[in-house]
């Protein structure tokens, strides 16, 4: 389907707002994806809350930030050259994996011994690394399960579930550091990684629609940014969204010091304010089901909303005020990356969907580092 057509129609009857779900191939990865992602976002508020406990200071999560994102920013684009040349299932089966390794081999030293910050950064190095093959490799997945009629509405569903589990995990991440401690949230986060690799194994890969494996040859990685650059609508999109990458989602970094000094809490308000974030981003990821394409309009709308909440949450002292502005914070950010997201998948052929989409990562996830820098 179009662009042009998509535009022409901007809303799904009620009843077909879920409709990507009749594919059983996308049910199985989304639910598979789900339970990892939570256990995932457990993982990321014990590693935080264990750093600002060992140093106390904010460049430290900085520092965090910088390993975990930083690898994407480096080494992004090379990862979506990977996608298009390999079979993207069983890539994902291999990052999959070696992610499900690190969380283990982090709780098994953190029980064995006093938590080490030096691991915790080996750790999440690793994880940055993997992550630079594996965040356009998953976005690009969607597409492999998908026919283009049902895309957005996959990837707004998608967007949904991994909100979701945004906020479950840091809200039960939080419960558990506050009972149990940090390191189970690790090895919670390692048998998590069971169900997403159970569900690329069950998957019916004669339904699958993969492109051809892109074969090896000079240039490929200037030809996907000549791409990219050539199309206005794909250009316009990478530039927002890197923008917003650096300066407006780098809540990871903040939110820690936030809750602890601004806001005068500890670890389950930390996790609260996570989650309250996600309740808004669920619920913007929710409204984005209802739409075939998200326009112009819609972009500066949550552009807007996105400005004038972070406004409302520096000057926030009041929690009551602060949770508002973090759920219409949450709500226009998911909004605007779903956007720029589908608008990046509609233009692009599949053949080199892999190396724009990871344009895409390297500056939703890549900028992370300069806008944890800024906020440490």
């Amino acid at each position: 389907m179009s662009i042009q057509r998509a535009a022409g129609s901007t809303r799904h009857d009620a009843g077909q707002t879920v409709r990507a779900l009749r594919n059983a191939n996308f049910r199985l990865f989304l639910s598979g994806q789900s339970v990892s992602q939570t256990g995932m976002w457990m993982q990321q508020t014990a590693e935080l809350w264990m750093i600002l406990q060992l140093t106390g200071r904010g460049s430290a999560l900085a520092l965090h930030s910088v390993l975990r994102f930083g690898p994407v920013l480096l080494f992004g684009a090379y990862g979506g050259l990977f996608s298009d040349r390999i079979d993207r299932r069983r890539l994902l089966i291999a990052t999959q994996s070696v992610l499900a390794l690190s969380a283990a081999t982090v709780a098994i030293t953190s029980w064995l011994a006093t938590p080490n910050l030096m691991l915790i950064y080996g750790v999440v190095m690793v994880q940055g690394l993997v992550n630079a093959v594996d965040n356009p490799l998953r976005r690009g997945f969607v597409r492999d399960l998908l026919p283009d009629d049902d895309l957005t509405n996959g990837v707004s569903l998608n967007s949904s579930a991994m909100t979701l589990s945004r906020t479950v995990g840091p809200a039960l991440g939080g419960v558990v550091i506050a009972t149990l401690g940090v390191v189970p949230c690790f090895a919670i986060n390692a048998l998590s990684y069971a169900a997403v690799l159970v569900s690329l194994f069950r998957l019916d890969r004669s339904a699958l629609r993969p492109s051809a494996p892109v074969g090896r040859a000079a240039g490929q990685l200037r030809e996907g940014f000549r791409y990219a650059w050539r199309r206005r609508d794909i250009r316009s999109a990478l530039v927002m969204v890197t923008v917003a990458g650096a300066f407006v989602w780098n809540w990871a970094t903040i939110l820690p010091v936030y809750a602890d000094t601004a806001l005068a809490g500890g670890a389950s308000l930390y996790g609260m304010l996570l989650s309250v974030l996600s309740v808004g981003a669920f619920a913007g990821a929710l409204a984005t089901t209802r739409l075939v394409r998200v326009g112009r309009r819609h972009l500066l709308a949550a552009s807007g909303i996105m400005a004038g909440a972070l406004v409302t949450a520096a000057l926030a002292r009041p929690l009551p005020v602060a949770v508002i502005a973090l759920i219409l914070l949450g709500a226009a950010s998911t909004v605007f990356a779903i956007g720029c997201q589908v608008r990046i998948q509609l233009a692009t052929d599949n053949a080199i969907s892999g190396r724009v989409l990871a344009l895409y990562s390297v500056g939703f996830v890549g900028s992370k580092p300069l806008g944890g820098i800024i906020a440490g």
